[in-house]
Order: structure tokens, then C-alpha cells, then sequence
């Protein structure tokens, strides 16, 4: 009877000489993929910047046309010899513009981004002081990534729940890691409004302006000097902020013959609310909205917990007639799209198992054909978390592209497996060891299945090479 055959070829000779290694390398392959998947960040969409800084610009109630004469093409001008910049838009308003900034998808945005804040700062000086401006670079992570909703059963107002929002849950979700910033919408903050009689203004021989300017100068804090005493030196201030309608109305307005004329003698201090613009309601009640933006490397999966950690702590120790609640959280999808892969992988590998059992069962025991089939139910996990180890180390998030293309890459995965299960099950049948039967398998089947597996993938090879956002033509937002 002739001895079984050798393997002759370096590569499965390698494989039957250093199975104890492989096996330990893959084992440590599987454990920094289990550690990579605790680590590795999630998204709905992958970390992109597209070329395009928006500049807001607010100046009160300005017309529209000294909008754009004094601010607008001013801005437009500044930011046409910035390097790599393809095109300016803008759109004016009456006291407001929004000027879009388009580069070319060769730069590099956050150097861009630097750049429009230069030229901005250079030509500030010509602008109206009271105008103000706002730059936001665009990527996926300008979007809110959590949504909460403040609202109240016990007919408070507008203004409590505006503080409650702005000084007890805004700090508390600034501290959950990842977290950008907070935006509110809605509500009304607390003010005092000074009701001027003119009557009395009048009697008195003083201008509208006088109040105004008095109420200017006077709430603040001023550096009264230097005292120097017992050898220490101690810097003096004057505060004089006002923090009640009563400190308002003691405010000294002129000095006459007769005396001081203060704030009260010729107004009425009340307490009241900013004006509304907008009207914001949850489930039927007014409300405050606190929109959750992430950084830009951060993990919408870990944010949604840590809010959730902070709401549940919040719920404990808001008055009863308050209610925080989630309208808005991209995690779900996430989730979903996270569980989605697993079936996927679950599902593979429960169909993979049945037709190998099915078609290896003939002429072979039953738990050889088990233990030849259980290769595949670990061969894809493994597979998977190497591909979690590569995705980390190249800097990729979990997101819908990434989840998408494991997903899709377990189907080549399955067939490849069980090509290779088949055919160490068919060596094993002619009579050869386990051993024997990987090395000539590995022998004969190593060139057409690495053939077979890039030939799907070479298909996606000129994807890397488009420019812009797939499938525009030139790249551009409207």
C-alpha cells in the first residue's frame, strides 16, 4: 500500500510544521478583536469632512442691503484668496447671512477651517462691532447625536424650565466623554425689563439714551487698584452688578440740583422673560430641547449610555411635574445595524454547518462530519474580530459602511470555508491524517481560492479612487 503523500510546497509545509503557532497567533488575533470591539467607536456615518465652512453671521436687525453692502461681500471677498477654495455663496437677510465656503477635496480641512478664521480676524475691524460670527466646519458630528426634551406638567414657566435646562442638565451632559457641546432650543431666558415713563423722563429733563447708558455703565465690575499693606499686595474691585429689580431701580440715571435721579424715579423695574421666536413642544406641551453634538472622533454608542446614566440620576432629583425625555437618539441604529450583523454571522453559520453535514455525512462517521463542519463555526467568528483588529489600528468607527461591508464580506467567507472544509474532508476520506489532509488541501486549493476571493473584491478596487461624495458630479453641496 503506498504511503500517504507529503506536503511538497513550502506554504503547507509551513502550515502543518507551525499549526501550534498559528493557533496561538489566531488566539491572540481573537482576544485584540474582542478588545478592539470594546474600544473601537460608533457612528452612523464614517468620520468625513467635507470641503465646506460655513460662517453665520448675526448684527441684530440690520436691513438686508447694509447687510450685504457692510458685511456680506466684505466676507465673500476676504475668503476668495484662501488656498484651495473653489467657490463663495452666501445668502443675506435682515440682520443675518450665511456664507458657505467650497474647497476642493484635495485639502486639508482642519488647516482650512483655520485659515477662514484668519482672514475673518484680519478684516473684523472693518465690520460693524455689533455683529457676530459663527464658523463650523462641515462633517457628519455638526449633527446632533441624542435629543432631549424638558418639559412640565405643573404649568411652569418658560424661563424655569430654560434655567433648570441651561444650569442642571447642560453641565452634566457637557461631563459624559465624547460629548461637544449642548445646544438648547426653546424656552425663554430671565431678564428684567425697565419700563421708562416719558412723562416722568420729561419732568426730569432727561433723554432715553441717559437710562440706557447708565444701565451700561454701571452693571459690571471695575478694577478699583492697588493696596499694598503688611507686605502683600491686594488687588481692589468694585462690583457692581445688579441681581434684583431693586438693584436696578437704585441705579443713579443724572445728578441734579435736587439730588440724584435714580432708575426708579422715572421707570418701573419688573421681572420678565427674552422675547420668543420660535415655539418648541414635546408630546403636546411646551418645551426645551437640548440637542447632544459629539466630537468628531467620538462614540455614539458610549454618549447614549452616559446620557442615559446622567437621565437617570436627573429623574431622581428634578421636582416631580419636570420630565426629561429621548426624542431623538442615533444609537438605535447603530445598535440595530450591530445586531443585524450578528444574525447575519449566526445565520451563516447554522447554513454553513447544514450543508456540510449534508454533504459530508455520506461515507464518513458522524462525528468526523461534525468536527469537519465545526471549522466553519470558527472560522467566520475568528475572521470577524481580525477584521475588528485591522479597522482600529487604520483608525475606522463601527457605522453603517463598515457594518455594511463585514456583512457583506461573510458571505465570501462562508464559501471559502466551506471549500476548504470539503476538500480536508476529502482527503481525510482517501485515508490520510488530519494533518496530512491540511497540507496537501492547503496545497491544492491555496491559488484558486485566493483567486476566487479577489476577484469580487478587485470589482470595488476604483471606488477608492472617486473624488467627491459618490455619485455626485462635482462634489458640492447646494
Amino acid at each position: 500500500m503506498n504511503s500517504p503523500p507529503e506536503p511538497t510546497t513550502g506554504f503547507s509545509r509551513f502550515i502543518v510544521r507551525q499549526s501550534k503557532t498559528i493557533l496561538f497567533v489566531t488566539v491572540c488575533l481573537c482576544l485584540a478583536g474582542v478588545l478592539s470591539a470594546i474600544r473601537t467607536p460608533s457612528s452612523v456615518f464614517p468620520q468625513t469632512d467635507f470641503p465646506r465652512v460655513v460662517i453665520l453671521i448675526d448684527n441684530g436687525v440690520m436691513p438686508g442691503d447694509q447687510m450685504m453692502a457692510s458685511i456680506t461681500r466684505p466676507v465673500e471677498e476676504a475668503m476668495k484668496d484662501i488656498p484651495g477654495v473653489v467657490s463663495v455663496r452666501s445668502a443675506t437677510g435682515g440682520g443675518s447671512a450665511e456664507v458657505n465656503v467650497f474647497f476642493n477635496w484635495s485639502v486639508d480641512m482642519q488647516k482650512s477651517e483655520l485659515y477662514v478664521n484668519s482672514r475673518l480676524a484680519q478684516i473684523r475691524s472693518t465690520l460693524p462691532a455689533t455683529a457676530t460670527t459663527n464658523i463650523q466646519r462641515l462633517t457628519f458630528s455638526a449633527f446632533p447625536v441624542v435629543g432631549l426634551s424638558l418639559t412640565s406638567t405643573g404649568g411652569r414657566s418658560q424661563a424655569d424650565l430654560w434655567q433648570t435646562a441651561r444650569y442642571d442638565i447642560k453641565p452634566r451632559l457637557l461631563r459624559v466623554p465624547g460629548v461637544a457641546r449642548v445646544d438648547l432650543v426653546g424656552g425663554r431666558a430671565p431678564e428684567y425689563h425697565v419700563r421708562v415713563d416719558p412723562f416722568k423722563l420729561e419732568g426730569y429733563h432727561l433723554a432715553l439714551s441717559q437710562v440706557s447708558d447708565a444701565l451700561l455703565k454701571n452693571n459690571l465690575i471695575v478694577q478699583a487698584g492697588l493696596r499694598d499693606e503688611d507686605r502683600q499686595l491686594y488687588l481692589t474691585l468694585v462690583d457692581a452688578r445688579t441681581k434684583s429689580a431693586a438693584d436696578i431701580g437704585e441705579i443713579v440715571v443724572a445728578q441734579t440740583e435736587s439730588g440724584p435721579v435714580r432708575v426708579k424715579d422715572v421707570a418701573e423695574v419688573v421681572p420678565g422673560q427674552e422675547p420668543q421666536f420660535n415655539i418648541v413642544t414635546a408630546d403636546g406641551k411646551r418645551a426645551v430641547l437640548l440637542n447632544i453634538r459629539s466630537q468628531p472622533d467620538g462614540s455614539t454608542v458610549g454618549i447614549a449610555d452616559g446620557v442615559e446614566e446622567v437621565l437617570a440620576q436627573l429623574r431622581k432629583e428634578l421636582p416631580p411635574d419636570m420630565r426629561v425625555a429621548v426624542f431623538y437618539d442615533q444609537s438605535l441604529l447603530i445598535r440595530e445595524s450591530v445586531g443585524s450583523v450578528w444574525e447575519i454571522i449566526l445565520f451563516g453559520l447554522l447554513l454553513s454547518v447544514a450543508i456540510m453535514v449534508g454533504f459530508l455525512k455520506s461515507g464518513q462517521r458522524w462525528l468526523t462530519t461534525f468536527s469537519t463542519a465545526a471549522i466553519a463555526v470558527v472560522v467566520i467568528p475568528v475572521t470577524v474580530l481580525a477584521t475588528l483588529v485591522a479597522m482600529k489600528l487604520l483608525g475606522m468607527s463601527f457605522n453603517l459602511m463598515t457594518l455594511g461591508g463585514i456583512a457583506a464580506a461573510i458571505g465570501l467567507v462562508i464559501a471559502a470555508a466551506i471549500v476548504v472544509v470539503e476538500s480536508i474532508a476529502a482527503h481525510v476520506a482517501e485515508g490520510l491524517t488530519p494533518v496530512q489532509a491540511v497540507g496537501q488541501s492547503a496545497k491544492e486549493i491555496t491559488g484558486p481560492l485566493v483567486g476566487s476571493t479577489l476577484t469580487p473584491l478587485v470589482v470595488f478596487v476604483p471606488l477608492a479612487f472617486i473624488d467627491s461624495i459618490q455619485g455626485g458630479s462635482s462634489g458640492r453641496w447646494p
